[in-house]
Parts: C-alpha cells; structure tokens; sequence
C-alpha cells in the first residue's frame, strides 16, 4: 500500500538538534510540511500513523496550534459547560506549563514535559495538593482533545501525582468554639466598629456553615436569605467589595 506520510528529519540551524516533519500531499493536491517540533521517535510515528489515517479517510485534522492557543480553543468550544473562574484556573495552569516548556505545538507534548513540569511546581514550594490539582487541570485539557479527536493519546495519561498524606482532621470542642467567638467578640469591640471587621460574626458563620475562608469573606448580604436560615454561595464579579 502506497505510504501518503513520510517522516523526515529536520536539522536545527546550529546542527547539532533536529526535528521530525510529516511530508505528504493534502487533499487540495498540495505539499505539505508539519513541522512535529521533537525528536521523539515513537510519538513521531505515531503522529504520522494518525496523518496517515486522516488522509486515507479524506480527512484533514485541526492545524496545529501552540499551547497559548490550543487552552483557549478548547475552553471556547467548551463554553459555559464550566464556570468562568474554573476556566480562570485552567489558563492559569497552562500559563505556567507554557512558561517551563515552551509555547509548543499542543501535539508535541510528552510524559517528559509533564514531569519537568511537576519538578518545577515542586521547586516553587507549591505543597503536594497543589501539584495535584495543577496535573489534573492539564490532564483533562488533553483529554477533552483526545475526546475532540485532535490526539490520539493523552500525554498525562501517566503521569504520577504527587502522594499527599492525609492531615488528621483537629475538630474544635464547644468550650473551644466558645473561647474563640468571645476572643473575637471582644476584639471588635475594642476597636472602632466603622472600621474593624465584625469577626465574632466572620467566625460564627464559619462554625455554622463550614464554609471555605473565601467563600466565608466574599459573601453579601444579599446571598443571605433569614427566613429560610441558608446563605447561597455565589460566584462574585470583581468588585471594590468582593473579587473573582
């Protein structure tokens, strides 16, 4: 059968790294080069395995896109199906990933990215936790183009998340509960009540709720409902009195 992708090598202009490049001819009857942007032998062919697909079912995939445009293809085809500060959070991520390894081709990711990537959180102090939720962000990015069929395998797929060791949870006695309310009662009171925090209030409604500390500081009267006891947590626009 008649190979319609070729895989070449392509010298950087110091001679001592290369590329890979797909050659073929696409459906318009014109020759085409798509720079890979690594010299991954394994990932290179399987990339011109799935051109060579495309091309034999009369399918041309997505151009290539760099990581900066690749986040925000994806969150602009998955619109409003998650809230606006989650997509804030997946940028953020990506941003930070882009920073460590370059804003390359989408495609051109590996394993090995993903663990640079992983080191440098590490090295930025960021706790375990954190590292974990960043990996996962980017996980499910490459993994909604994989849905999308723009990949044929997702990058992070096996990536190893940080361990993080669960912290014995301290719960407060009523006595303690008490102490603290009062200590707080006590300090508003001490100081002048038009510019000092109502943080008896702060804490009660944090001992009632169990509500996160920014969600507790961003709420409003307004998502306070007293006939039915309940407060609404909301998402905020960024506001002198409230943030993002």
């Amino acid at each position: 059968m008649r190979q319609l992708v070729r895989l070449n090598k392509r010298a950087f202009s110091d001679g001592s790294r290369f590329t890979y490049v797909l050659r073929y001819t696409d459906s318009a009857g014109k020759r085409r080069w798509e720079t890979l942007g690594h010299s991954d032998k394994r990932n290179a062919e399987k990339q011109r395995a799935q051109k060579e697909r495309e091309l034999g079912m009369g399918y041309i995939a997505p151009a290539s896109m760099k990581l900066s445009d690749f986040v925000e293809d994806s969150l602009a085809k998955t619109g409003d199906q998650i809230r606006e500060s989650t997509q804030n959070g997946y940028r953020a991520t990506m941003q930070e990933f882009i920073s460590e390894i370059g804003d390359k081709d989408y495609q051109a990711v590996t394993i090995d990215d993903a663990e640079r990537y992983r080191q440098a959180c590490f090295d930025r102090s960021n706790t375990p936790p954190t590292v974990t939720k960043k990996l996962k962000q980017l996980k499910a990015i490459f993994q909604t183009a994989v849905k999308r069929r723009q990949l044929d395998e997702n990058p992070l797929r096996f990536i190893t998340m940080p361990k993080c060791p669960k912290s014995e949870i301290r719960v407060y006695s009523e006595a303690e509960c008490e102490r603290i309310v009062k200590a707080a009662r006590d300090f508003a009171l001490a100081h002048d009540e038009r510019g000092c925090v109502r943080w008896d209030l702060v804490v009660l409604v944090a001992l009632a709720t169990g509500l996160r500390r920014g969600e507790l500081l961003n709420a409003t009267w307004p998502d306070v409902d007293f006939e039915k006891q309940t407060l609404r947590v909301s998402p905020k626009a960024d506001t002198a009195e409230t943030w993002l």
